[in-house]
């Protein structure tokens, strides 16, 4: 059986794309497809980084997902790949007829940040695959700053655009890549953009089936996933950030937390879009340039800009 892993860079369409594939699970299995969640209350297959950081020594590296997954100590992480490694090879060894194995994380990339756990999550992988191939979309800076800055409040940071921006506005898509390129090979690395005139007819799941090898027809689309907060959420999470836990001991929403939002988000209705001023985007797009245009060069040179 031949594997695709859905690098799911952050904001980029990846959660429509495991919210395509959880509600299409049985529909993909008779089509030869095996999607198969480890835990099965996320869409980020988290037990994939996790695995590549253990095999190197190192931990989670969120505070957040080590309490989401109670991973606080090494051993903690070493019995969750082990369970991890029995249940997959077992749910490998029962398989019959599946073609393809297909997976999806958003943790993959912010997460595995040098070759060395790459090499180790592919080795992983080799060693239960046939062939195992890499998909990566990429997304114009100016609107992965925006939505980064919208996760952050989500998290339970208190912290201004401008102050985000300052922080966040620089995201070298190429040094990643590059990371990747050394590891696996550039013939295994399947790289996308996220804008129309670049994907199968326009739309990012038609693009991600042609590539995982997955007929859509008479599949399911899901609504849309993990939207961006407004304006006025924004400012009310800011504020219950900052005088509330966002997590609870078991890395849930802490009840304190979650009542005060029910009570105070009518208070603060609105579903005004969070956007940037023009000096902001082009702060951004110059701080980006000079890798966007290596990036665009190696691996889009047909294209006479990267986004």
């Amino acid at each position: 059986m031949k594997a695709v892993i859905h690098i799911g860079m952050p904001k980029s369409g990846t959660s429509t794309i495991q919210a395509f594939l959880q509600i299409n699970r049985a529909a993909l299995s008779e089509q030869g497809v095996l999607y198969d969640r480890f835990v099965p209350w996320s869409g980020s297959q988290y037990e994939f980084p996790i695995t590549a950081l253990d095999a190197v020594g190192k931990l989670v590296p969120p505070a957040y997902e080590r309490n989401e997954l109670g991973l606080h100590t090494h051993a903690d992480q070493r019995a969750y790949v082990q369970r991890f490694e029995r249940h997959l090879d077992t749910t490998l060894a029962q398989q019959g007829g599946h073609r393809v194995f297909v997976g999806s994380s958003e943790h993959i990339y912010p997460w595995l940040k040098t070759a060395e756990p790459i090499c180790a999550l592919d080795r992983f992988l080799t060693a239960r695959f046939s062939n195992v191939r890499y998909l990566v979309y990429l997304r114009s800076q100016q609107e992965l700053v925006l939505s980064s800055y919208s996760e952050a409040i989500r998290r339970g940071h208190t912290h201004s655009l401008d102050e985000h921006l300052r922080k966040s506005a620089t995201i070298n898509h190429l040094k990643t890549l590059n990371w990747w390129v050394n590891a696996v090979g550039k013939d295994r690395l399947d790289v996308r953009i996220l804008a129309a005139d670049h994907l199968r007819d326009g739309d990012l799941l038609a693009d991600f089936c042609d590539l995982a090898g997955i007929g859509l027809a008479g599949l399911q689309r899901p609504e849309r996933e993990n939207a961006a907060l407004s304006v006025e959420e924004i400012r009310l999470r800011r504020l219950l950030n900052k005088v509330l836990p966002r997590q609870n001991k078991k890395g849930k929403m802490h009840v304190a937390y979650r009542t005060a939002m029910t009570l105070l988000l009518p208070v603060f209705a609105g579903q005004t879009r969070q956007g940037l001023t023009d000096a902001q985007q082009d702060e951004i797009r110059a701080l980006n340039a000079p890798h966007n245009e290596r990036l665009r060069h190696r691996f889009f040179p047909e294209r006479p800009d990267l986004f």
